[in-house]
């Protein structure tokens, strides 16, 4: 059954996607002056309203895994979406990633359902060139494998020792840039690490803090982008 998100406001050009609708509504109130409700289907909230500079911006609640997110990002394009950004966390593993470490994905590995069915049988999914060379140095650049499941409900992760190239794994990264290359629409992925191999992770404050440097900083580039002139 399709999901249509029935718009209360237009989105805004620029989109920033997150999975908590909780974090989305803190985010929304960080990077925009005055966000109103744009979306609220299925509790997956929306919201859109203009920088301090400006720039018209959306941010928007995706859920939990490419299925969820997948028909948000069609429905949003449709109303007229035409930038994504995913601001996301990811899981350690390579034990020498830290716990709060941003990743700026350079490519995720297509280990998941909706990935494999929307990237044409690619083994890779690759972000826009040029979101991704905007976002240089907004983090560690990285490889990322997107799964199903998260690590500790899928009995098949112990087993898979041989994860190539990938430093962690997410849920959706694959098939959101998957699906916005089907769809040409420019995405790119910015990861924060919530747990190292160790089980380490932030504390609730500190990965908001994360999450709101992430996110001014994922604006200034793409205000950066859609306004030459702008420095900084």
């Amino acid at each position: 059954m399709p999901v249509k998100m029935n718009p209360i406001e237009p989105p805004a050009a620029d989109a920033i996607l997150v999975g908590d609708p909780r974090r989305a509504f803190a985010l929304a109130q960080e990077l925009t002056v005055q966000p109103k409700m744009s979306h609220q289907a299925r509790g997956l909230w929306g919201y859109s309203g203009v920088s301090p500079d400006g720039m018209p911006l959306t941010v928007q609640s995706t859920g939990s895994g490419g299925p969820s997110a997948v028909p948000v990002i069609g429905d949003l394009v449709e109303q007229g979406v035409s930038r994504v950004v995913r601001l996301g966390t990811c899981l350690a593993i390579d034990p020498s990633l830290r716990a709060g470490t941003v990743l700026l994905v350079e490519r995720a590995v297509v280990d998941d359902g909706a990935g494999r069915a929307l990237s044409g049988g690619d083994d890779f999914t690759r972000p826009d060139a040029g979101l991704l060379g905007a976002f240089e140095g907004l983090g560690r650049s990285a490889t990322v494998a997107s799964h199903d499941l998260v690590s500790r409900y899928d009995p098949e992760a112990s087993e898979r020792p041989d994860t190539g190239p990938a430093i962690a794994r997410d849920l959706q990264t694959a098939a959101t840039l998957a699906f916005c290359r089907r769809l040409g629409v420019p995405a790119a992925a910015l990861l924060i690490v919530a747990e190292d191999i160790s089980g380490d992770r932030p504390g609730e404050e500190e990965l908001w803090e994360l999450f709101r440097a992430a996110g001014k900083a994922a604006l200034s580039r793409l205000n950066r982008l859609s306004n030459p002139q702008v420095k900084g």
